[in-house]
């Protein structure tokens, strides 16, 4: 988008104005006589129509507004001349500041080496061509004024800022780079609101730019120190702007560059103070973690609870305290755990052991009263697990949905599998050992196998990828990127601050960047990544097969008691009997707890079944859950990436962005047991049938995916790590190794994927 000046109103300009970018549509905006929104604008009201006020008052200081005079021509004589415009004056400058504003290279290169423009002329309004490619994000044409002499420091508009502040106003990364490495800009000027590149760059919201200042400026090493708690003309750091915007990835940024969350403006506001004003949760949490004084009062006596009350957040603030651990009951000090973290998880790991025998036992429904002792025995597994959810979990789990964060599902599949080893040990294996010694071979194989691997798999690192803790390091990774067009946060993990492997993404259960990421398994209490998938594949065969050998030697075994026994008479069986199996029906009078064990297997059974064919299919389509998942919602729900590459150095290959999906209470239920992964298999298959004779549509199921190699070499690449052979299918990864088109690859480190054939392109 090209930014210009309204010629035809007063020759006048603003300091800059924000630009959209498009890659497919040039815009021209037009800016005149435009005035900053002062910051001494925003208050803290406690109406509805005052904090509606302080909103209006603009997140961004790079907001305008445009205020055309009157024209006044009925003011002036008719036959008054009008008095000539600079632009009329000097259409060759006008014709420069055109050139500039649209990129066009090779015409403003004329002029100037004609002799007709100096690079550094202006119009009153101090505004020069650096101002207008800055702005417009004229990279190539940037580097071209800047070798030839233009002054990166020059003061222009009526914000009487620089070249420098423009691009930081604006996020434009690219150009904020080359300008504080290749020129003399300085980012410690300020512009007319008082304002330096540290400040504007948090205004514009823009995480990457926030995150090359810190990296190229904030660090003492570095030879254009900007100092991070460095205040504007009312005393407002950037930390205060990044929780005013309720920025959290800015807010995060600055914490780890140590930015000071006590530091106080004219109004003696705290950044935690200025949170308030759009009441973001997860902001105030940062605040908090980063030490901040609740009980700090501004210059009106208010501290934080005055004025989340004043802008009605009272109780998202009371709940972030809680979630942070202060006792509400003792005046807010750090609470007092009756337990450990560490003895509170075994706790909730090992209460389903007991819960589930015990409401299993409860459910004697052959003797009569059934739907009360369902119920009764569902009350007292609900029961259980509340008491669990209010006192053990809060000793090291504060959160919204806890229960799939904690180790409560992993206890629930570990102790139904434990239950199911002792019936079959002490009950199916005496009685069919020698009538059925292959099954219990064979199911014994698969216990260990599962057993051992569901461990395995819940211990391991999943594949976290090592974050550096240099910073000039993570400068060299960034500034690699910022070469190849991809400094995004697709590209770069604004979290842990490391240059993000492939198929890599952070995780918000550990806090880390997981190689080669699937999914969160609950019942597994881990990730799943580059270094324990090839075991939860193992475990999830594993278990699906001893699920349905325990099924078949339960039956077996119910019907050598029915043998041995004199069998009640057809006339007596119950309704539910004549709707099963005889065997099941003889397990259901005579052995209930058996019985229940086995309807709760196989109630277990529907999330390994599900899980069992979206894996299988992902593996076969070189696909991870995430991968999958995102598919749909990369092509149809584009977010913003943050990128603000220019458009000659824009990278072609770039993937197009992912969208994060909301999930609701249901959505939850359904991820936790696979369904939403089978509805989303069904749906790719049905579209993809629907769609294959549509020319103009897309078939999802032949999208090209990058890392989709064919059936076979994408199935070998996930069981073996080297050379195709018996024995590597064994070996586990060591650090991020694994094999990708039948090369070993280091996901910790994987920027490019392996060529495909001509015969694996889709």
């Amino acid at each position: 988008m090209a930014t210009t000046i309204d010629q035809s109103v007063n020759g006048k300009s603003a300091n800059g104005a924000n630009s959209e970018q498009n890659d497919s549509k040039e815009t021209t905006t037009t800016i005149a006589d435009a005035e900053a929104i002062p910051l001494e604008s925003f208050s803290i009201k406690s109406t509805h129509q005052d904090t509606e006020e302080a909103e209006a008052a603009s997140l961004k200081s790079t907001d305008v507004i445009i205020d055309k005079p009157e024209s006044g021509l009925n003011d002036s004589p008719i036959d008054e001349i009008p008095k000539p415009t600079e632009q009329e004056l000097n259409p060759c400058l006008a014709k420069f500041m055109s050139f500039c504003q649209e990129g066009s290279l090779e015409s403003v290169k004329e002029l100037i080496e004609s002799g007709s423009i100096k690079v550094n002329d202006t119009f009153s309004d101090g505004i020069s061509g650096l101002h207008w490619a800055c702005i417009n994000n004229r990279l190539s044409l940037v580097k071209y004024l800047a070798e030839n002499g233009a002054n990166p420091n020059l003061y222009g508009g009526e914000l009487r800022a620089t070249p420098l502040h423009w691009a930081c106003r604006n996020g434009l990364v690219y150009i904020v780079q080359y300008l504080v490495s290749n020129t003399s800009a300085d980012p410690n000027l300020r512009d007319l609101q008082t304002y330096n590149a540290l400040h504007l760059a948090v205004h514009s919201s823009n995480i990457t730019l926030v995150v090359y200042l810190l990296l190229s400026c904030c660090d003492p090493s570095n030879k254009k120190h900007l100092y991070i708690d460095e205040p504007d003309g009312s005393n407002r750091t950037a930390l205060h702007w990044a929780s005013y915007q309720n920025d959290i990835f800015t807010v995060n940024a600055l914490l780890r560059f140590g930015a000071d969350v006590s530091k106080t403006d004219d109004s003696q506001f705290i950044p935690l103070h200025w949170c308030f004003m759009r009441g973001h949760k997860n902001v105030m949490k940062a605040l908090i973690e980063g030490g901040s004084d609740i009980f700090a009062k501004n210059d009106v006596g208010k501290n934080s609870f005055d004025i989340a009350k004043d802008m009605n957040c009272s109780q998202a603030w009371r709940k972030v305290l809680i979630e942070s651990g202060l006792d509400p009951k003792n005046n807010w000090a750090p609470k007092v755990r009756w337990v450990s973290p560490k003895v509170g998880k075994v706790s909730t790991y090992l209460a389903p052991f007991v819960l589930l025998p015990i409401s299993l036992s409860i459910c004697t429904t052959s003797q009569g009263l059934a739907f009360p002792k369902l119920v009764l025995a569902f009350a007292f597994f609900a029961f259980g697990t509340y008491i669990i959810n209010k006192t053990i979990i809060p000793t090291y789990l504060i959160d919204d949905k806890p229960l799939p964060k904690s180790p409560l599902l992993a206890g629930i599949f570990s102790a139904t599998a434990f239950w199911c080893i002792i019936v079959w040990m002490f009950k199916i294996l005496p009685a069919t050992l020698f009538s059925n010694f292959f099954a219990n071979l064979f199911i014994g194989i698969s216990i260990v196998i599962f057993v051992w691997s569901f461990f395995k798999a819940m211990f391991i690192n999943p594949g976290f990828v090592p974050t550096p803790t240099d910073n000039a390091v993570i400068l060299s990774q960034v500034e690699d990127l910022l070469s190849c067009g991809k400094f995004d946060t697709d590209h770069f993990c604004v979290n842990s601050f490391v240059r993000k492997p492939l198929r890599s993404r952070f995780s918000r259960h550990n806090k880390k960047l997981v190689a080669r990421f699937d999914h969160y398994c609950p019942w597994v209490y881990n990730e799943i990544g580059v270094r324990n998938h090839k075991l939860f594949i193992t475990f999830v065969y594993a278990l699906n097969l001893a699920i349905l050998l325990f099924t078949y030697l339960t039956i077996q075994y119910f019907d050598k008691l029915k043998e041995s026994i004199e069998s009640d008479d057809e006339d007596n069986q119950s309704f539910f009997c004549r709707l099963i199996d005889e065997n099941l029906c003889y397990g259901y009078k005579n052995n209930q707890f058996h019985f229940n064990l086995l309807v709760w297997c196989w109630l277990q059974y529907i999330w390994i079944f599900f899980l069992c064919l979206v894996q299988t299919f992902q593996i076969l389509r070189g696909l991870t859950t995430w991968e999958f998942s995102s598919l749909n919602s990369r092509i149809y729900s584009p977010r913003s990436n943050h990128s603000t590459v220019p458009e000659e150095v824009a990278d072609s290959l770039t993937q197009p962005p992912r969208s994060d999906r909301k999930n609701n209470e249901f959505q939850t239920c359904l991820n936790l047991l696979g369904i939403d992964q089978f509805v989303m298999t069904m749906k790719m298959t049905i579209m993809s049938v629907f769609n294959r004779n549509r020319a103009t549509s897309i078939d999802p199921l032949h999208i090209d995916i990058p890392t989709d190699y064919g059936l076979k070499q994408n199935w070998l690449d996930f069981w073996i790590i080297g050379e195709p052979n018996w024995r590597n299918i064994f070996y586990l990864p060591i650090e991020g190794e694994n094999n990708l088109n039948g090369q070993v690859v280091d996901y910790y480190n994987l920027y490019e994927y392996p060529p495909k054939s001509s015969s694996q392109v889709v």
